[in-house]
């Protein structure tokens, strides 16, 4: 336990390590500094004073706003302004006389006015300046700008680097500062810009009452008002605040002091030195302790930083933490899941399998009781007396043994018994079966009990297939015939965990052995990625591969299609929702056994799957597998049309093959057919094959029906496949399937990329 806990420290720590290096999370720290910037407001130093101008001093048309502006200008002089920045690109307009008088209140500045320049930061790298006809004599400085989401800076150059020549930044000037074009400073936004000094043109033009004076020897900014189309940065804590603001932020930080910078990387190697020692804590009120700890450290350094002027990467202890715990809480819950039964509390066939492996080969036998109408039983009872109806069951089984441990998976009841011989075995169960002739009540209601038994030898080598044996065994009985069942010795192991394989599909899904891979559908006229289609797959830990047909045949005998169909879609969906927000619309296809079309069930799990993972339905196709296998076309039709309303497409598998045939595609409304491979593997060596192809093809132009060729393995497939004009193409030519992660590698690279393995 305590190295499965380090290990999972450790898987925590190295991808937030990965997520600090790449600034993955960077809008995050976003975020959390703007609430900081709120929790610790700060007073201005009163040297920086900003006055509104209207925004049409920039525009050529409007030369009555000239005039204006010098008579702001004169007014500063006589209030005794030091420096004034006018934050406005400035060119000639349609009337000299207005420029004129614009240039001699100008000139009167001299060197202590400055105009401030533009510089696009973000594609371009454009600029704009104000004309040298008003800017000659006096300071220029620069700002940047960026259209591009979300629009905020948080560092800032002490110089640019223009067409020109180096020169400093508007923020640099203003806060009196300097430094190199290889130096930055942190914005802190804590001063609240309500506080920020503001004068207006009424209060400067009132010489006789006092307060003109109160603005000689200070700084002022001359800006404009922020316009829906602005693409000055903006203050993250008022949103609409004037551009100009940025840089009094700027330059107010500058004036109160650095601020220091902690980096992610920093704080996610201090967390996961931390969380280690944590994990490593073998005494589980202490390890708690140590946890509360890890939690609240954020928390703690979030307002310590707020106060204390710090500008932490704080966001990346969070996945840290939230990934730490998802895996230990994932093992916790397997555990409890592989081992306890929810309803009853009673140890899980999890728990006997690993019972069993503690044994000697040879001592006893395990027994599995069915309960026959089990799920007509729990319809008929309340939540709480369903685990009831169980215990009662197992009381019985009890009957000679008091202490007797039982174990439950669903319908199933198993247990060891430690007998010399099948005879001794036969005549235990008889008496059992005795036993359970009497109905059991269960909330003032009498039910009968419908029980047969299957027993197989114990093999502690074994021990997972000495079940499977039983659940063969316990599968081939009847109430009424054979109630009881011996696993014959000579049959052979492969066969009995088959039979098995439905038992312990739901397992194997909890436990990940069940897992899709997705193969690439190729535009081979654009060489383009369109879709995938998720492909299902088994990988058990004892049996290694299992293949797809094999156990999806058991899910349908056991009655788990709609589980496993369920389990695949979200797989999908969540893997196509992943694809989509990394920038690749393509579509994902997924398979639908024909079997699930008798009723409306199939259209809720869709939906469901749907909504839980945002996934885009016009980008989800459906392919109905095996349509040899639809009872009812009118039913179908109908189901269809509900999925097909969600949004989804529909797609005809196997096309040319069985049942799936020109009837079925006129009856139901399909978006598309798939060309079975078995034309599309022998076109280029048969003609028959060929014409059946090029057949096909032709009637998906004339119908409007996508077509796409499956199983296109040889370069020569192709060939004819462009021949014929099908476009849509999947096959090994092409791209195996494979994992999500190698599929998001492979839409990297594109299709001329290196084809990945098979899985």
């Amino acid at each position: 336990m305590r190295r499965e806990r380090l290990k999972h420290a450790l898987w925590a720590s190295l991808l937030s390590l990965i997520m600090a290096v790449t600034l993955f999370l960077e809008p995050i720290d976003w975020i959390l500094w703007t609430n900081q910037s709120r929790l610790r407001p700060v007073l201005p130093s009163n040297d920086i004073v900003y006055l509104q101008v209207d925004g049409t001093i920039s525009a050529p048309d409007y030369p009555a706003e000239r005039i204006k502006l010098a008579g702001v200008l004169d007014r500063l002089r006589e209030a005794g302004a030091r420096r004034v920045f006018i934050d406005a690109v400035l060119e000639k307009s349609t009337s000299a006389a207005a420029d004129d008088r614009l240039n001699r209140s100008l000139a009167r500045w001299g060197p202590q006015l400055a105009f401030v320049d533009r510089i696009d930061e973000g594609r371009d790298g454009g600029e704009e300046r104000t004309d040298a006809f008003f800017a000659d004599g006096h300071g220029r400085v620069v700002q940047g700008t960026n259209d591009a989401w979300p629009n905020i800076v948080w560092t800032m150059p002490y110089v640019y680097r223009t067409a020109s020549g180096a020169r400093p930044s508007f923020a640099a000037a203003l806060g009196e500062k300097s430094g190199t074009a290889a130096q930055t400073f942190l914005v802190d936004y804590s001063l609240p810009g309500s506080l920020i000094p503001k004068a207006d043109l009424k209060t400067l033009s009132q010489d006789g009452d006092g307060r003109a004076g109160q603005w000689a020897g200070k700084t002022f900014v001359l800006g404009v008002a922020r316009t829906a189309i602005s693409a000055e940065y903006r203050v993250p804590t008022d949103l609409t605040a004037p551009p100009s603001y940025v840089a009094i932020h700027a330059a107010e930080t500058l004036k109160r002091g650095p601020i220091v910078f902690i980096s992610g990387i920093v704080v996610v190697l201090a967390l996961a030195a931390f969380l280690l020692s944590c994990a490593a804590v073998n005494d589980p009120r202490h390890r708690r302790l140590a946890y509360l700890a890890a939690i609240g450290l954020p928390v703690y350094l979030f307002l310590v930083s707020a106060l204390a002027a710090l500008r932490i990467e704080l966001s990346y202890a969070l996945p840290m933490l939230a990934l730490y715990g998802l895996l230990r809480s994932r093992s916790n819950w397997k555990r409890r899941v592989a081992h306890i039964d929810p309803d009853t509390g009673l140890p899980s066939f999890r728990a006997l399998s690993q019972h069993l492996g503690q044994l000697e080969s040879g001592e006893g036998y395990a027994v599995i009781a069915k309960v026959h109408g089990y799920e007509t039983i729990l319809k008929s009872l309340e939540g709480p007396h369903r685990g009831s109806y169980m215990m009662k069951l197992v009381e019985r089984i009890r009957v000679g043994d008091p202490r007797m441990t039982v174990y439950v998976d669903g319908h199933y009841l198993a247990w060891r018994v430690a007998l010399p011989n099948e005879a001794r075995l036969r005549e235990h169960l008889e008496g059992l079966r005795a036993i359970f002739a009497a109905p059991v009540t269960v909330d003032a209601r009498s039910i009968d009990v419908g029980i047969t038994f299957g027993a197989a030898v114990i093999d502690s080598g074994q021990a997972q297939r000495s079940i499977a044996a039983a659940l063969a065994a316990v599968e081939e009985t009847s109430e009424a015939l054979e109630p009881i069942m011996l696993a014959d010795d000579s049959t052979d192991a492969d066969t009995l965990w088959d039979l098995s394989v439905r038992a312990r599909i739901d397992a194997a899904m909890e436990a990940g052995e069940v897992f899709c891979v997705y193969q690439p559908k190729i535009d081979i006229a654009e060489d383009r990625l369109i879709g995938v289609e998720a492909l299902v797959r088994w990988e058990d830990p004892e049996r290694g591969f299992i293949p797809p047909l094999h156990f999806v045949m058991q899910c349908e005998k056991a009655g788990r299609m709609e589980y496993l169909t369920r389990y695949v879609l979200q797989s999908a969906c969540s893997a196509g929702k992943l694809i989509h927000f990394r920038g690749s619309l393509i579509t994902m296809s997924v398979n639908i056994s024909a079997t699930l079309l008798a009723d409306m069930r199939i259209v809720g799990i869709v939906r469901n799957v749907l909504q839980a993972t945002g996934f885009d339905p016009n980008y989800l196709t459906l392919e109905i597998t095996e349509t040899a296998r639809i009872r009812d076309l009118a039913q179908a039709r109908v189901v269809l049309k509900a999925l097909k309303a969600l949004g989804a497409h529909l797609s005809m598998d196997d096309f040319g093959v069985g049942a799936a045939n020109f009837e079925t595609l006129q009856a139901l409304p399909f978006d598309e057919i798939k060309i079975d491979r078995q034309f599309v593997s022998r076109a280029a060596s048969s003609v028959k094959a060929r014409a059946i192809t090029a057949s096909i093809v032709g009637l998906g132009a004339t119908a409007r029906i996508a077509v796409v060729a499956e199983g296109a393995e040889t370069e020569s497939d192709l060939r004819i496949l462009r021949e014929i004009g099908c476009w849509q193409v999947q096959g090994y030519a092409l791209a195996r399937p494979m994992p999500l992660t190698n599929l998001l590698q492979y839409l990297e690279s594109g299709p001329e990329g290196t084809q990945t393995a098979t899985v």
